[in-house]
């Protein structure tokens, strides 16, 4: 998991990257020891999980967790017990009290990655002519915005669904579960990617599972495609 650490005391951040380290499957990917600082960093380095302090200088903790995107999970680090139900009633996952220590820390880590795994099962509910659909988004092929409409196309095994919503906020609603923006007007699911079929100067159709149709893969977008792969 990717993780970011905001604590503006430095004696407390060594102290908590020490145990962080010690777990196999975390990486620390920033830090800061200022709230207007760890706002940029997050939004550059889009970790998984942030811990941040609640009092630092200049975006308090609380402050910061609103801000960020809300796919962040958020534990929260203090010295005081006053901020507990607002931590909670913001969505935190955790709050963690000073010093911490290693069985504390591993509490939260067991439920963050408790989380993550019944988060891959999660549903995406969108409206079609004032209806809520429930679909689970590993049905979902790719999503396609329709040129010059503002409507999007989702495209699963059995249906085509016109939605009205960015393309932009599925983005980033739907990475974690592996989908990629392929081309301005296209995001893809990359687990049901065949083929990279090459199409014209360093741009790819890609075939996919469940669909005849292809998907360009642009210039621009392939790059961070092919490099997604590789990590899979």
């Amino acid at each position: 998991m990717r993780v970011f650490v905001a604590e503006d005391n430095l004696s407390e951040m060594k102290h908590l990257r020490q145990l962080l380290a010690g777990e196999a499957d975390l990486d620390i990917v920033g830090e800061a020891y200022d709230g207007d600082k760890a706002l940029k960093l997050i939004n550059e380095l889009k970790p998984e999980v942030a811990f941040l302090d609640i009092t630092m200088p200049g975006i308090s903790g609380m402050e910061l967790a609103g801000m960020i995107d809300q796919s962040v999970q958020v534990v929260f680090i203090t010295a005081h017990h006053d901020y507990a139900i607002n931590a909670f009633e913001l969505g935190s996952v955790d709050y963690i009290l000073k010093p911490v220590d290693q069985e504390r820390l591993s509490n939260t880590l067991h439920r963050i990655r408790r989380s993550k795994a019944c988060a891959l099962n999660e549903t995406l509910t969108v409206s079609v002519k004032n209806e809520a659909i429930i679909l689970n988004i590993r049905d979902i092929i790719f999503i396609e915005k329709q040129q010059g409409h503002k409507q999007i196309i989702i495209y699963t095994y059995d249906n085509q669904l016109f939605v009205n919503l960015p393309l932009n906020n599925l983005e980033s609603r739907l990475a974690r579960f592996g989908f990629v923006r392929t081309h301005k007007s296209f995001l893809v699911n990359i687990n049901k990617l065949e083929r990279l079929l090459p199409w014209g100067h360093k741009s790819y159709l890609a075939k996919l599972n469940g669909t005849q149709k292809e998907v360009i893969i642009s210039r621009k977008y392939a790059p961070a495609v092919k490099a997604f792969i590789n990590g899979i």
